[in-house]
């Protein structure tokens, strides 16, 4: 028993090294700022630039983002890269694995389109960019740091994920228009996968931007979920 717990503990401890230092695994890189995309395929210099420059102009308007600090994202063309890096994830857009990793993890991507490749082989469509899911899940590794892991997790869904999307979709995301779709039930606001985080993000945004409330606010002490959609609805 001793021997396959130390085996077990070995094999976490190995798995946790690949997802801090990935790099040789992805051998081209191109960095704007403070953030660097880095492949196993080779990037389109000019359009890898400015997919990370809309990443940052997203980014920067999150208090909890620092130009101080340097973010790395790593993309995975490669299918087998995907089921190593995601693990229990694999089949998703992208993976942020605080606290054990400050990296970020992406499917494959179409540079120049600025569109991450969904499992179905097809671009991921509408306001879901390449540009919106790198800073998203940077938004995460960001929410994780400012709060530590104990508090990171405990966060409902709602606000982890909703704050994540609000950063990311940035200018997009039409308040009124998402509120409307809410209130008149309308398919892009169905618990599937994309219009929970369409919920989400209209939570957040009712707070942060309706209330007035401050993202320290809003992590240190979120209202249940239930109370924040009541009070969508009893908006006038």
């Amino acid at each position: 028993m001793v021997r396959i717990f130390l085996l077990g503990a070995t094999l976490i401890g190995l798995y946790a090294v690949l997802l801090c230092t990935p790099h040789p695994l992805f051998p081209h890189a191109v960095k704007a700022n403070n953030i660097t995309l880095h492949s196993d395929v080779p990037l389109p210099e000019p359009a890898a630039r400015h997919v990370l420059e809309l990443s940052l102009r997203k980014l920067e308007r999150s208090p909890l983002y620092s130009s101080n600090h340097g973010y790395s994202v790593f993309l995975c063309n490669a299918p087998w890269r995907q089921r190593l890096l995601f693990n229990k994830d694999y089949g998703v857009g992208g993976v942020a694995p605080y606290p054990i990793s400050p990296n970020v993890f992406l499917r494959d991507a179409r540079i120049q389109d600025n569109r991450l490749i969904a499992p179905s082989g097809k671009p991921v469509a509408g306001d879901r960019t390449l540009d919106y899911f790198i800073a998203h899940e940077i938004t995460h590794q960001l929410t994780g740091q400012a709060i530590g892991p104990l508090r990171y997790y405990q966060l409902p869904q709602w606000v982890r994920e909703g704050y994540a999307d609000y950063i990311g979709k940035g200018d997009t995301f039409h308040y009124n228009e998402a509120r409307q779709a809410f209130l008149d039930h309308k398919p892009e606001m169905d618990w599937n996968r994309s219009g929970l985080y369409r919920r989400f993000h209209l939570l957040v945004a009712y707070l942060l931007d309706q209330q007035h409330w401050s993202v320290g606010r809003l992590l240190a002490n979120p209202p249940s979920q239930t109370a924040v959609e009541a009070m969508v609805v009893a908006l006038q």
